[in-house]
């Protein structure tokens, strides 16, 4: 058990850590949390002693942070305080998509697709996940290495996300290139740059070419479902679409690229329990939710205050940017036993809060754990002796978590799909 002297929650350093320290290494001046170098390689010491010593915490940006698990619920779950309406990237503005809407708006803008994330509608997807993990597992498994990441992980979801969306398969990997640069400016306005701004043209130049195929000949696919959808008597803007489908591609593609390689890594740094998998001596749906807490694919979001409002005993003013840091909630000593122990066989008495909770968890969360389940499944079965075959990657991001590079090696296995 974690030592009580962590689990104290007497007087402790909020906004303005006590006695001039602004960090786990001493600093005098409040950290940067934007700062992508922080959130990259090992910043557990960093997000522990948030988590402990300053749990509502001013960085230079002036942004608040977060990092206990009852607090991000806490902000989570009152919208009317915290509103996503104004943003949910610190410092960035809010677009057309239905993640920053707030209320009936925003229950019926998700309630258009809401029906096909429900566990029922993703249970029957399965076969499904199976053959696609099986094609990708096909495409490497003969020459005993690859690079993880962009061979495997990086692929699974894009082509999954692009099935639901209406995206042709000869596109899939123009737009996960164009999602992997588009996605950096989630790190804060010095990110947005002409290259980001440039990836979204080319992904924005290729949904109006569907668009136009759409008006013409209308597909079962999320694309033509936003095109005919009517809410209250109004179809949706051609900006509203854009954005719906934008935000659906980088949901549905970050959040299980990085869950799956970073467990690929975790089941090779802990042997022992791989080998429980591989020998079927637990339960793969439970592997899968230890995971997707261990990694932990966003790093935050944010919400906007609507008023002035106190939290451990601090004011903190109307306008101002709440960050909620996901990583350092997921093991928070408070909910989870062992939170700092990689345990596939744990018993979840908490909820995992790595796809959010309310009315903004993540719509795609039961198909994250679905691909990332089947993925585990098949690797344990098909290449059990996977292992490093050079240095892996940290992606530097103050948005995402995940390994940008993992060169693996097994021993050669055959084919089995419809290709054999």
């Amino acid at each position: 058990m974690t030592p009580l002297s962590l689990l104290d929650d007497g007087p402790l350093a909020v906004g303005t850590p006590q006695d001039g320290v602004f960090g786990p290494n001493g600093e005098s001046e409040p950290l940067d949390l934007l700062d992508v170098n922080l959130h990259a390689d090992n910043p557990w010491p960093l997000y522990t002693w948030l988590r402990e010593h300053a749990p509502l915490y001013q960085d230079a940006n002036g942004l608040w942070h977060v990092s206990r698990y009852d607090d991000v619920v806490h902000v989570a779950m009152r919208p009317e305080i915290f509103t996503s309406t104004l943003g949910n990237r610190p410092q960035l503005p809010n677009d057309e998509s239905f993640i920053h809407l707030d209320g009936d708006v925003h229950r019926k803008r998700r309630g258009l697709i809401q029906g096909y994330f429900t566990p029922s509608a993703i249970r029957r997807l399965e076969d499904h996940v199976r053959h696609c993990v099986t094609e990708l597992l096909d495409d490497v498994i003969e020459q005993g290495s690859c690079d993880f990441v962009t061979d495997v992980a990086a692929r699974l979801p894009v082509r999954l996300i692009c099935e639901m969306t209406g995206v042709p398969p000869e596109h899939y990997d123009a737009v996960r290139e164009a999602l992997d640069v588009f996605v950096m400016g989630g790190n804060g306005p010095d990110w947005v740059t002409e290259e980001v701004n440039s990836a979204f043209f080319d992904f924005g130049s290729l949904h109006m070419m569907l668009v136009d195929e759409r008006v013409d000949t209308p597909k079962d696919d999320f694309l033509s479902l936003w095109l005919n959808a009517e809410i209250d008597g109004k179809r949706l803007t051609e900006d509203q679409v854009l954005w719906e489908h934008t935000m659906m591609m980088v949901g549905g593609s970050e959040t299980t690229r990085n869950a799956i390689s970073g467990g690929v890594w975790m089941l090779h740094e802990h042997a022992d329990q791989r080998d429980l998998l591989v020998r079927g001596a637990t339960d793969f749906d439970n592997a899968a939710e230890e995971v997707i807490r261990w990694t932990t694919p966003f790093v935050s979001m944010s919400r906007h205050l609507t008023q002035d409002y106190t939290l451990h005993d601090t004011t903190m003013r109307a306008g101002e940017e709440v960050v909620m840091l996901y990583p350092p909630a997921n093991r928070d000593p408070r909910k989870f036993e062992r939170a700092d122990q990689f345990d596939i066989t744990r018993t979840f008495d908490s909820r995992v809060l790595s796809f959010g909770i309310g009315r903004h968890v993540c719509i795609g969360a039961h198909l994250a754990r679905l691909e990332t389940r089947v993925m585990l499944e098949e690797l344990c079965k098909r290449m059990p002796d996977w292992e490093p075959a050079g240095d892996l990657v940290w992606t530097r991001s103050s948005f995402i978590r995940g390994i940008k590079s993992l060169p693996l090696r097994w021993t050669p296995g055959p084919r089995v799909g419809s290709g054999a």
